[in-house]
């Protein structure tokens, strides 16, 4: 138990660092309330070979719940690396911080077989609401991952705040 205690608190630090690196991509949209999560955020990943000839692979669902309270913590550790105080948050940043965890745990374990893109810096681009849902846009010999998070803020607005991650 220990053990996993130990990983897991490596891995929300190590998602963290690579979260507040990327918030260069979702700083426009910071505000002055805090967001929470109202549904459990998806991810999608789409790759499209550079052979033609090739299907693109596309794989999709829901965090197991279980996660849950480690994107709580991992997001509070990212939050703080980027010095935000009560009243200043961003509604695409869990999103982004469940990217973030994707990339780190693909780099150790393969997951979503984003293994191969480990150590590679993605791009990373906030998708309006409206498009949130849409079917991804990948260019040939690409690899992307949407994390889509349903979120809420203080003053009840709703919002299904969106960022994709890109390799070329």
């Amino acid at each position: 138990m220990v053990e996993d205690a130990e990983l897991a608190d490596q891995l929300a630090e190590e998602t963290a660092r690579l979260a507040a690196r990327l918030a260069f991509s979702v700083e426009p949209h910071e505000q002055r309330e805090r967001y929470a999560l109202v549904a459990a955020p998806v991810a999608v990943l789409f790759e499209r070979s550079a052979d033609p000839s090739v299907l693109p692979t596309h794989r999709s669902g829901r965090i197991d719940p279980g996660l849950l309270p480690f994107l709580v913590d991992a997001t509070q550790r990212t939050r703080e690396r980027l010095a935000f105080g009560d009243q200043r948050d961003n509604p695409y940043l869990i999103a982004l911080v469940l990217a973030a965890f994707y990339v780190i745990e693909g780099a150790r374990s393969d997951v979503l077989g984003l293994g191969r893109v480990a150590g590679r810096v993605p791009r990373v681009a906030v998708v309006p609401p409206e498009q949130a849902e849409r079917d991804l846009q990948v260019a040939p010999g690409a690899i992307a991952l949407r994390v889509i998070a349903p979120v809420e803020g203080d003053g009840g607005d709703s919002l299904l705040a969106a960022v994709e991650l890109t390799w070329s």
